[in-house]
């Protein structure tokens, strides 16, 4: 597996490959079981692989975890390599990516970022559109992996692909959970075993509720502090009353901001 720390080199071996289907993911590190289901389906349809690890500080907001994210950047590349991957981009400065932070940015598109996550972080989504927007741009994949844990950006990053006409398939991968039921997240770090086991809950709510004020009313009496609980059509075009839908929710438990979604037929 190479690792490549220059956009320039990255570019450079871009340009050497005669494969045809070249897959990407594209990560913030911190890899668990999601990350690498990402890596494993990509290797599964594709015949180079790269992925990359990189901690966006454009899709931060002032008070985030930006300067404590965890960075095991070893660990990381060793379970990339396990998995299958050709090739890491794994730039060692913030500058490799954005060489005047202050003047690169692109505008997610307003519809959808401007609902749900992104009525409690301004400006997230268009940090995580520009950084995606720029890694494709270097990768020039055909196919980029994306976790459906995360749905809201999944939904802006097709909506980007497809408002750029960007050459790429975007492809939403099922939500990686842990055997209790919560949602694997590299943020899942910050909490003990027994408060994991306890935020479990928090899919439980979403599966078996009757209707999002019910859940909402659970959670907060079993200790989740909830942004948001809400269930929307499937490309959140159209807000639902449910049970019927796809269920978002965003809550904080001991201090740790946790989505999750979750499709339900009733």
């Amino acid at each position: 597996m190479k690792v490549i720390s220059t956009r320039r080199d990255l570019i450079a071996l871009r340009k050497k490959l005669k494969a045809k289907r070249i897959g990407f993911v594209p990560t913030m590190g911190a890899l668990h079981a999601g990350h690498i289901s990402l890596v494993k389906r990509a290797v599964k349809d594709c015949e180079f692989v790269f992925a990359s690890i990189f901690v966006n500080p454009t899709q931060f907001g002032p008070s985030e975890d930006f300067s404590k994210y965890p960075r095991p950047r070893e660990q990381d590349l060793k379970l990339l390599k396990e998995a299958g991957c050709d090739a890491v981009f794994a730039p060692l400065s913030v500058k490799e990516v954005y060489p005047r932070l202050d003047e690169t940015s692109l505008k997610a598109r307003p519809s959808l970022s401007g609902i749900l996550c992104g009525r409690f972080r301004p400006g997230h989504f268009d940090g995580v559109v520009t950084v995606v927007r720029k890694l494709l741009a270097w990768v020039d994949p055909s196919h980029a992996y994306f976790g459906e844990k995360d749905y809201q950006q999944v939904q802006v990053i097709q909506a980007m692909v497809e408002d750029l006409g960007l050459p790429v398939k975007i492809v939403p991968c099922k939500t990686i959970r842990e055997k209790n039921g919560l949602a694997m997240s590299s943020r899942n770090t910050y909490l003990s075993s027994e408060k994991k086991n306890a935020a479990a809950r928090l899919y439980e709510v979403l599966s078996l509720a009757s209707s999002p004020e019910r859940a909402q009313e659970d959670l907060k009496r079993d200790g989740f502090d909830v942004q948001y609980l809400e269930v929307w059509n499937s490309t959140l075009t159209e807000k639902l009353t449910g049970p019927k839908g796809r269920w978002l929710v965003a809550a904080y438990f001991e201090g740790v901001r946790l989505i999750d979604n979750l499709k339900r037929s009733a």
